[in-house]
């Protein structure tokens, strides 16, 4: 399957196209430091995960809610508030908000939980909080984008022209969502969609497309950011999200998330693959062990750098399962 041509884009992804055209693209494999800091049973599930100033919450199949007081060391299932499967959770500095199926919102402040009115019965993949809590956006299943301009009470949906957008009449799934500190918003999907906001989800501009679905998203302040996908997909920004390249990787596998950590290095999990590049993907490194090849691993959140004498990385996946992973 094609993953595009490589544009020519500004800052660290004009000398990465470099390396990865001019080079032969090497991997290598390592044994990883993994320990389960939570394990669930074979029919539980976790698909988001988030973490803010010590505390991780986990969310997941049946309205799974599990919580964390001491930065993910230990775990307690909270009381379930919903039987509908939560797939993502944003720990914002006000509240958190929970999203998932059946056009499932909910809102947390302090111990309270309260279910919003969505206004959609559609799938809801992901969720996310402006830095100061004002803006909020969820995404899903058949092209929904809902946005909240008053912290997650009230909710609009986006209206979109998806022919226009994709020359095909087809409501792309949309499947992660990113909030930048400016407010814009991006959105990636079905058909390596990558698509942003500067309105607050007024008007939108397409940024990618190709054939792969894209699941997972990272930005940073700086511009760089990435998107994974299906067949190992990786893709580059060095511009905030206007221009992206593709980036080979050592998998076929399908790719969940993405983050990148302080030190540069870019982290990739997802189905049966935990991959860490620390040359902005010209190599990467697969994490080898049982945990990690046997299963699949959706939620990532990076530990702080002071909580630990390296850095580490807890993904959040199949069975319920929690892993810290120490990075090599």
């Amino acid at each position: 399957m094609s993953k595009g041509l490589i544009v020519v884009i500004r800052s660290l992804i004009g000398s990465l196209v470099c390396v990865v055209v001019g080079a032969v693209f090497a991997s290598m494999t390592t044994n990883a430091d993994v320990v389960a800091v939570n394990q669930g049973t074979a029919h539980e599930a976790l698909y988001g995960l988030c973490l803010s100033e010590g505390r991780a919450i986990a969310v997941g199949q049946g309205g799974l809610v599990l919580e964390s007081l001491d930065g993910g060391e230990t775990w307690n299932e909270r009381n379930r508030f919903t039987d509908a499967a939560l797939l993502d959770v944003d720990c914002g500095s006000r509240s958190q908000l929970y999203a998932g199926q059946g056009g499932a919102l909910y809102r947390q402040i302090g111990e309270s939980f309260e279910a919003l009115q969505s206004g959609t019965d559609a799938r809801l993949m992901s969720v996310a909080q402006s830095r100061d809590g004002d803006l909020a956006v969820a995404v899903g299943a058949f092209g929904t984008i809902l946005v909240s301009v008053d912290q997650g009470l009230t909710w609009r949906s986006a209206s979109l022209d998806w022919f226009a957008v994709l020359d095909d009449y087809v409501e792309p799934h949309l499947y992660d969502v990113h909030i930048s500190a400016g407010g814009q918003i991006t959105v990636v999907g079905e058909f390596a969609l990558v698509m942003q906001s500067d309105d607050a989800g007024l008007t939108w501009q397409r940024r990618h497309r190709a054939e792969s679905s894209l699941f997972g998203l990272y930005l940073d302040a700086s511009g760089t950011g990435y998107a994974v996908g299906q067949e190992g997909t990786v893709l580059a920004t060095g511009d905030g999200g206007e221009t992206w390249a593709a980036i080979p990787t050592p998998t076929n596998d399908i790719l969940l998330n993405i983050r990148r950590s302080d030190s540069g290095a870019v982290l990739a999990t997802g189905i049966r693959k935990f991959i860490v590049s620390h040359d902005q993907g010209a190599t990467w490194t697969a994490y080898d062990s049982p945990a990690l090849t046997t299963g699949w691993y959706q939620g990532l959140v990076l530990l702080p750098a002071e909580e630990a004498s390296a850095e580490q990385v807890m993904l959040a996946g199949h069975q319920a399962n929690i892993l810290k992973i120490e990075l090599q």
